[in-house]
């Protein structure tokens, strides 16, 4: 995303409301900067919420002249610098809490931001149950209370994730995947054998957390350290963010395999419950690069070099 502002003036922002408004603030952690030239769902956010807030606005999700003027309106009026971009001044002072029940720009704006974790909601100003759920969810895997509330809080941390595009890097990949909704990870083995530090859940969480994964202590290589595929991850996220599907990983690096498996390597996983076919699973799995793409019958391996 393009920024009218330097970072680091961004970041010293956002550090002076963290230490005006306290730790458990929702500004504590880093808001982004949006500005003129910027398109996507965080355009459409600020879109829906500016017309919330009385700001009538087209929610076409692109930041032209138009959208910055509406901007600079609310900033005027709310005691801002009106600079025009939206960053950690201008969105505490913009979101709104949003609950089940509530309906309009606001609830849009709200779903239009879980969507961005693979919620798959209908941005229809009306949040329900669905909304709630979804909300929920996002709260308990972000360490937040679970009430499916939309307050400061909740808002800071889906405007401020990467949401479900992932990243670049193997641990930017890791964490789109741990908070798409899409995705499960199995958090014990399917031998039945305990070792918590390589399940799925475990490898996914070694690697957004920038370390390696485990190999299983039980398995043919014994207990190892291996670096899970960018390759591999950025397709796994794609099956969820792309195509829609909704699965179970099963394995990644832990379990025990065939000798020579490229789950050892860290370039594999095996997916169950897919809500396509197995062999539609199969076919987008070598879609985004898998050089192994096998229907097991019980479960789906797919493997990248």
């Amino acid at each position: 995303m393009r920024r009218r502002f330097p970072m680091l003036i961004a970041a010293v922002l956002a550090a002076m409301v963290a230490v005006l408004l306290g730790p458990n603030t929702a500004s504590a952690a880093t808001w982004p900067v949006v500005a003129n030239g910027d398109s996507g769902p965080q355009v459409t956010t600020i879109q829906h919420l500016l017309t919330h807030r009385g700001y009538a606005t087209t929610a076409d999700g692109q930041f032209g002249p138009a959208t910055e003027a509406k901007v600079v309106s609310f900033q005027s009026a709310n005691g801002l610098s009106p600079d025009g971009s939206v960053g950690p001044l201008t969105w505490p002072k913009l979101v709104v809490t949003v609950q089940n029940g509530s309906s309009g720009s606001a609830a849009k704006a709200a779903q239009t931001q879980l969507n961005r974790y693979g919620y798959g909601l209908a941005v229809d100003g009306a949040f329900g149950p669905a909304s709630t759920n979804a909300a929920k969810d996002f709260q308990a895997k972000h360490g937040l209370t679970a009430d499916g509330i939309v307050g400061p809080n909740t808002w800071n941390a889906l405007v401020g994730g990467s949401g479900g595009g992932g990243g670049s890097t193997r641990a930017q990949l890791a964490a789109s995947i741990d908070a798409n909704a899409k995705i499960s990870l199995l958090t014990y083995h399917v031998s039945g054998i305990v070792d918590n530090d390589s399940t799925a859940q475990a490898n996914i969480t070694d690697t957004k957390n920038g370390t390696t994964a485990e190999t299983s202590n039980y398995s043919d290589v014994g207990e190892r350290e291996v670096w899970l595929s960018t390759a591999m991850l950025n397709g796994m996220l794609k099956l969820a963010t792309e195509r829609g599907y909704t699965f179970l990983i099963t394995e990644i690096a832990g379990g025990d395999h065939s000798t020579n498996s490229n789950h050892y390597r860290g370039i594999a996983f095996d997916a169950d419950n897919m809500s396509v076919s197995n062999g539609t699973f199969v076919s987008a799995c070598r879609a985004y690069g898998a050089t192994e793409a096998i229907d097991e019958g019980n479960h789906v391996h797919c493997a990248w070099e």
